[in-house]
């Protein structure tokens, strides 16, 4: 079900705005890409701020009425969109709307969902249900265009609408479970918990279950590590999504190849993330895609072979396969699950500011020097400087455990 969700919802809204952004910005902004990057921006503003207030309610309360909720503002969001005619009217559906929608219905919600159903297995949990947002990446470089050029941007918005609604609503009402409690079971499963040590079960009950404060969150430098790293990883990722298309287009390149050959790698790579973050814990993992982003994202900025922008967009979408599944694994073994939502929402205030600058960025250094191998240099420096965080945040999963148990013997 959370595969679902990524790949209508999160994957539908992520992959498409660079290939919407031409079409959009000579309708409505008059050719300008970086009043659309700004548009998009602004929706992530208003789901910052309303991030911490979710995640409240998403500890104290049921996901699957906040996911529903955020479905029904998404799919009016679409419709509206498909009927927009002015900057300002992109401005307001896209900040209130799509801002409010993703809040509701995006990771933080069927995260939070994961989260509740694993523990031990939780890192290869989360990669398989992100999973489907990277195989929305795959196919919508291939038919939205099509879309786009057989029926319109307005009416290619009008299908998002009824495909998230007649797709997203049922699934997630009759099929949801906010707990493993409501049908009996517990995290794990009962088969595999029975099968644990007395100290290793303890060790997944005290050491997972304590609640943490907002004054402990940001008294915490894992917090604050998570932050910049995650911060950054989603500031590239907003900015290579939205101008990668128009910048192998600009090349002469196949763009719609490299951005599928983009989420094919992410798709791929989540299972692999989600074993090795359980097995070896998260520090070593998130060096891993750190390291394949920077290297990608270098490649990318000096593109003039689709051969040199296939392995460039390989290496980055295997980097950024462990964005979400890995913001999530460090986030709950660093700071405990009870309280995960709340500290996921707190944290986007720290990682907005960060996030905010990229996409703008990117689409002025296109204006200004008619190129975007600059902007891809800087989105490269920008990984390259996160490295630092990991040395300050929790390894979690086996790792830790055999630490935790063996030195308790």
């Amino acid at each position: 079900m959370s595969a679902t969700l990524g790949f209508l919802g999160t994957g539908f809204y992520s992959y498409s705005r660079g290939i919407f952004l031409d079409d959009l910005s000579i309708a409505i902004a008059n050719g300008d890409r970086t009043e659309i990057s700004f548009a998009f921006s602004s929706a992530f503003v208003m789901g910052t701020l309303l991030a911490p207030f979710i995640g409240r309610l998403l500890d104290r309360s049921s996901p699957k009425k906040v996911l529903l909720f955020g479905i029904s503002i998404i799919t009016g969001s679409y419709l509206l969109l498909s009927q927009v005619e002015t900057i300002l009217q992109f401005y307001l559906v896209t900040t209130v709307g799509m801002g409010l929608g993703m809040a509701c219905m995006g990771g933080l919600a069927w995260h939070r969902s994961i989260i509740n159903w694993f523990d031990h297995w939780r890192g290869r949990a989360i990669a398989l249900g992100v999973l489907g947002a990277s195989l929305s990446g795959i196919v919508m470089p291939q038919f939205v265009p099509e879309l786009i050029e057989n029926y319109g941007w307005q009416m290619t918005y009008g299908i998002f609408a009824i495909s998230t609604a007649v797709t997203l609503f049922p699934v997630v009402y009759i099929f949801m479970k906010d707990r493993p409690e409501d049908i009996g079971e517990v995290r794990d499963g009962r088969a595999y918990v029975s099968k644990l040590s007395e100290r290793e079960a303890s060790y997944q009950n005290s050491a997972d279950q304590k609640s943490w404060t907002i004054r402990q969150m940001l008294a915490s430098p894992a917090f604050w590590s998570i932050g910049l790293v995650f911060g950054s990883m989603s500031a590239v990722f907003n900015a290579t999504m939205l101008h990668m298309f128009s910048h192998i287009k600009d090349m002469g390149l196949d763009a719609a190849m490299v951005l599928s050959v983009t989420a094919l790698f992410a798709a791929t790579g989540k299972p692999i993330i989600g074993w090795l973050s359980d097995y070896a814990g998260s520090k070593v993992t998130i060096w891993l895609a750190l390291i394949s982003q920077v290297i990608g994202l270098f490649l990318l900025s000096q593109a003039n072979e689709l051969s040199v922008a296939l392995l460039a967009a390989s290496l980055y979408g295997f980097g950024y396969s462990g964005m979400s599944p890995l913001r999530t694994f460090s986030l709950s073994t660093s700071l405990g699950s009870n309280t995960y939502a709340t500290a996921s929402g707190v944290l986007k205030y720290i990682e907005a500011p960060i996030v905010l600058a990229a996409s703008p960025t990117a689409g002025y250094i296109k204006d200004v020097t008619g190129s975007y191998q600059l902007a891809f240099l800087v989105l490269a420096g920008m990984m390259l400087l996160a490295c630092l965080g990991p040395f300050f945040i929790k390894a979690g999963g086996a790792l830790s455990r055999r630490k935790a148990t063996s030195s308790a013997q």
